[in-house]
């Protein structure tokens, strides 16, 4: 079983106080859902978060709007990618957000190799782009939803 591991983004993040926000979408090339990681605001005033899943959720969402594909993965890789998520403490109370929690996920993924080498610097340079700008520097990887 092949799967397909994105960076998928919400929001057009076009406000620099309002960036996109980002979450690991593990799915199969073929399938229109899949498993969603991210961390979500539950504290604006104090920029707490907290990990979230959501399995087997429709890719294409109101608030979704494209995805970038980072890595090819089996089924080990698969257990190995989602511990690695899943243990990567959110955000609790300093500048952090969702995009840097996703620049830390994606620094851990690389050290294990399960991410192409340059694949954390290539996302830290996107940190704060918009939409159209991140779609443009994903190229081919990028899937508009």
């Amino acid at each position: 079983m092949t799967l397909e591991l994105h960076i998928e983004v919400f929001k057009n993040g076009d406000d620099p106080n309002q960036r996109s926000h980002w979450g690991f979408l593990l799915a199969k090339p073929e399938e229109d859902f899949g498993d969603l990681y991210h961390v979500q605001l539950i504290d604006e005033s104090t920029l707490w978060y907290q990990f979230a899943v959501r399995e087997a959720t429709t890719i294409k969402t109101r608030h979704a709007i494209g995805m970038c594909k980072i890595a090819r993965l089996n089924a080990e890789l698969r257990s190995k990618v989602v511990e690695i998520i899943s243990n990567e403490p959110a955000p609790r109370g300093d500048k952090r957000r969702c995009q840097d929690w996703t620049i830390d996920v994606l620094a851990s993924l690389e050290v294990e190799e399960l991410v192409e080498s340059g694949t954390t610097e290539r996302w830290n340079e996107r940190v704060g782009m918009n939409l159209k700008d991140i779609a443009k520097d994903c190229g081919n990887d990028w899937i508009e939803l």
